[in-house]
């Protein structure tokens, strides 16, 4: 747990850098910045409760939204209170499909862009393409963000905020080596053998875990796909030759060592953010946050660039985050007037400082202005692929890791654990 003055000097230098993107938004930012940490007057009004469920991560996130963004908001609408209550992201997605089934969802949600379909399947959120405020939404923002809320011809979300994975190497590793970034897939293979030290304890590559969002921009590149275009059907794809392949050579990386114990996961392993700083693994896959948590620890000795490419192109991930309005919301114009607060430009780029990009191009110039490390993952966007939009993502993903698992532990093969994934999220995508 970090120190209250840990925290302390964190939000002052949070702070500064929001002073700083208040000059880019004009006065009103200025006055919204200048008026956090005053009390507010008491109202003789009756408040509104909003409660909004997300997954931040409480480095560089959570003290954001609950320091500045929320006090903002309150601020500027006394008779309304948020309850920003962070949970675990594993079981999310089924405890707000259970609350909802209670008859007590949370206000909104920040839903994973994967879960969207799924949710609007369940039938348990707003129908926001309904709502009169949707259509500037939709033209100011990316349309990759936008298309994650699709479900059935209508919009049942909202886009708060995207992201993408970029390789990060570590120039001290790379200089011993007397190797150069990798510009190619074929490179990154082969820097991932040279750099693999077991004397120093030095693993070539870390790979967080089995699921897409860490295995697709290592095999996309490779020219593998998980299903078809139309993200319908997984048999032919999915346990197809590309796919055997790409598979088969991070299978032969993780019992050769060369990539570490993050992949498997489990007691002890090693995540690459935290291994990388520390020389454990040379390079790695992250997304922007993580150039918030090297600065806060004072490293800096990495570089970034794109998922290099391959005979598939530089495939790396869409990410991000999308906010969904539970259908029978309490307090729903409250809950409408916070969303569009995580609109505005002042929310916005509050959470650009805090390692997230924004999902509207409107704020496009001024993220890179707020935070220049975000260039490169500006420019891997826009190769970045997502993963299937369907109801049946978590089945179908699921389905994926699980048998990845079996073939890292030695318990199927490769073809055999691909045949059965792909035969599984066939089932999936029927859903």
């Amino acid at each position: 747990m970090k120190s209250n003055q840990h925290i302390r000097w964190r939000m002052r230098g949070t702070m500064r850098t929001l002073v700083s993107l208040a000059a880019l938004l004009g006065s009103g930012a200025l006055v919204a910045v200048s008026g956090l940490g005053t009390a507010t007057a008491a109202t003789k009004h009756k408040v509104a409760t909003v409660v909004f469920w997300n997954a931040y991560n409480d480095v560089t996130e959570t003290p954001v939204m609950n320091g500045i963004v929320i006090p903002a908001f309150e601020s500027q609408n006394p008779g309304i209170k948020v309850v920003d209550d962070t949970l675990p992201y594993n079981g999310m997605l089924q405890k707000f499909i259970a609350a909802s089934a209670a008859g007590h969802p949370p206000s909104l949600m920040r839903s994973d862009i994967a879960w969207v379909p799924q949710l609007a399947s369940e039938g348990v959120l707003l129908k926001t393409s309904a709502q009169p405020w949707f259509a500037a939404m939709k033209r100011a923002a990316f349309p990759g963000p936008l298309s994650t809320n699709l479900y059935k011809g209508g919009y049942y979300g909202i886009p708060l905020d995207t992201n993408t994975q970029v390789l990060f190497w570590n120039k001290a590793d790379f200089a011993a080596a007397n190797l150069q970034p990798p510009k190619t897939y074929a490179q990154l293979i082969a820097d991932a053998q040279t750099l693999t030290i077991p004397s120093k304890g030095q693993h070539g590559l870390g790979v967080d875990s089995t699921d897409i969002w860490n295995v697709g921009p290592l095999v996309w590149p490779a020219g593998a796909e998980f299903t078809n275009k139309s993200w319908t059907k997984a048999s032919g794809y999915m346990d197809a030759p590309a796919m055997v392949a790409a598979v088969q050579q991070l299978v032969t990386f993780e019992q050769s060592g060369v990539i570490g114990s993050d992949m498997v996961g489990g007691s002890g392993a090693i995540s690459g953010e935290t291994g990388f700083p520390t020389g454990q693994y040379a390079m790695y896959l992250d997304g922007p946050w993580a150039t918030n948590t090297y600065k806060q620890a004072n490293f800096t000795g990495y570089g970034m660039v794109i998922d290099p490419p391959g005979p598939g192109g530089s495939g790396s991930v869409v990410g991000g985050e999308d906010l969904v309005i539970a259908k029978n919301a309490p307090n729903m114009a409250a809950t409408i007037k916070f969303v569009k607060f995580l609109q505005s430009p002042f929310s916005q780029l509050a959470m650009v400082a805090a390692g997230q990009m924004t999902a509207y191009r409107t704020y496009a110039a001024s993220e890179i202005k707020v935070n220049p490390a975000l260039s490169v993952f500006a420019q891997q966007l826009k190769t970045a692929r997502a993963r299937p939009v369907t109801q049946g993502y978590a089945a179908l993903d699921a389905a994926f890791s699980n048998e990845l698992q079996l073939m890292l532990a030695g318990k199927v093969t490769v073809a055999q654990g691909l045949q059965a994934a792909a035969q599984a999220a066939d089932a999936a995508l029927k859903q």
